[in-house]
């Protein structure tokens, strides 16, 4: 860690406001969570927000801007189902609807609508930086950081603040220039924010970290032997096998996803693993090695985003023979548990499966079939837990907010009813299954 974990993330973004001397912005983000402390506490700071891709969407946290607030959405998937639902609340905003389009987290919205979005989007801010003015900015382009939060500033004129979207492979980039040409475009980063926030955070949680070393140990990785995480993210799990292995095993990561990418590199110098574990593009289908290159390629939770058969097939191609391929996904085919004391009704309905998986992606116990059919031996084929009990963490505050907008005003007293007597009771907890798989490659 490069600073203390224990401070908010809303006061890290308020000092780098006053860092760079913005008393109010416009600001642009995928869900609204880590906004939601400054929406309620100082509404006044924002001359507009904007949601990108929003897979969730609580009116209640965002009422207070709503007539300043603009949601860009696709039409399918729970994000679509969000916004229908937190529509009627928030009769005043503006929203953007892409046709025949489904959002996931790994989506590339921006790129994908770049154009539309330039075409509307500007005339939003220019309305609203007529109805409330965000801080004027100059000066060249910079970079820096503040209390663990990167920045990038280019061009002149209001201030417009972008967090990290969740895990979109190029982010704001499609839109830089343009907004660049009238707006002092703050992009932001850093291992507190976006997905590279989520997976830091869910990589210490002991609750992941105890599923993810149930499935490590039946690797059973031995001192010298390469290792190949496909799809590592911001590269919490690399950095925590490099400790728990105490640098023996030479680790390659590759991820298709630039921002996380270069998160990744970071946070690795700032740990002193850099020497330990190579960061390089690389996609999951279309792996950038040779036949038999590692002796151990390893995946947590990634087979869900891509065509799952040539995924596992590339991961055995570049399995040396005698070595381990060994795959977690998701469990989208097993509901999740919230251990609060809540009707059957509301039960019913935030623990059912919610599915978020690519077209010809795997997140279900279709994994063991892909390893028994895939010509591995020595097969280990399991379930295992993951779980999350500290309410006030950003693990459980990413998953609450879709079961919030999925209840009616009594049912979320109720709800909040419940966790508060969780709490007192020292019972609160959240569970999802993951599915498991490791085998060997034959020699």
């Amino acid at each position: 860690m490069t600073d203390e974990p224990e401070q908010p993330v809303e006061r890290r973004l308020l000092a780098l406001l006053d860092h760079l001397g913005i008393a109010r912005a416009h600001f642009g983000v995928q869900n609204s969570t880590e906004l939601n402390p400054l929406i309620a506490e100082r509404p006044h700071c924002l001359s507009s927000l904007t949601l990108a891709g929003p897979n969730r969407l609580l009116a209640e946290a965002v009422r207070p801007v709503a007539e300043r607030l603009y949601v860009m959405y696709g039409d399918a998937g729970a994000g679509a189902e969000a916004v229908a639902r937190a529509m009627p609340d928030l009769p005043e905003t503006r929203y953007l609807r892409f046709d025949d389009y489904m959002v996931l987290i790994w989506t590339d919205v921006l790129a994908d609508h770049a154009a539309r979005v330039l075409d509307l989007w500007p005339a939003f801010l220019d309305e609203m930086q007529a109805l409330a003015p965000a801080t004027p900015l100059d000066g060249p382009a910079e970079d820096g950081e503040v209390v663990g939060i990167t920045y990038q500033c280019q061009g002149s004129g209001p201030a417009l603040v972008l967090l990290p979207l969740l895990l979109s492979p190029s982010q704001w980039q499609p839109l830089i220039d343009r907004l660049a040409e009238s707006f002092r475009v703050i992009r932001l980063g850093g291992r507190w924010l976006g997905g590279a926030g989520f997976i830091e955070a869910r990589s210490t949680d002991p609750g992941y970290l105890r599923a993810v070393r149930s499935h490590v140990d039946e690797i059973d990785i031995r001192p010298g032997a390469s290792v190949l995480d496909v799809g590592c993210g911001s590269g919490a799990l690399d950095r925590w096998l490099a400790r728990r292995t105490d640098g023996a095993n030479p680790i390659t990561a590759v991820d298709l996803n630039p921002y996380l990418l270069r998160e990744a590199k970071a946070l690795a110098v700032a740990e002193g693993l850099a020497e330990v574990i190579e960061f390089r593009p690389g996609n999951a289908v279309d792996l950038p090695f040779d036949d038999g290159s590692f002796d151990i390629v390893m995946s947590h939770t990634v087979m869900e985003e891509c065509d799952a058969d040539r995924m596992l097939a590339e991961m055995i191609r570049v399995a040396r023979p005698g070595g381990q391929v060994a795959v977690m996904v998701r469990a989208t085919d097993i509901g999740v548990m919230w251990n609060l004391p809540v009707s059957a009704a509301i039960r019913e309905r935030v623990e059912a499966p919610v599915p978020s998986v690519e077209a010809g992606g795997c997140a279900d116990a279709g994994l063991y079939r892909r390893f028994g059919q895939s010509g591995l031996t020595d097969l280990k084929l399991f379930p295992t837990m993951m779980t999350v009990s500290d309410p006030d963490g950003v693990i459980w505050a990413y998953y609450e907010p879709y079961v919030l907008s999925q209840l009616e005003p009594d049912e979320m007293a109720e709800w909040q009813r419940a966790k508060a007597e969780a709490i007192s009771e020292r019972s609160i907890l959240y569970a999802r299954t993951l599915h498991c798989a490791v085998g060997r490659k034959p020699t």
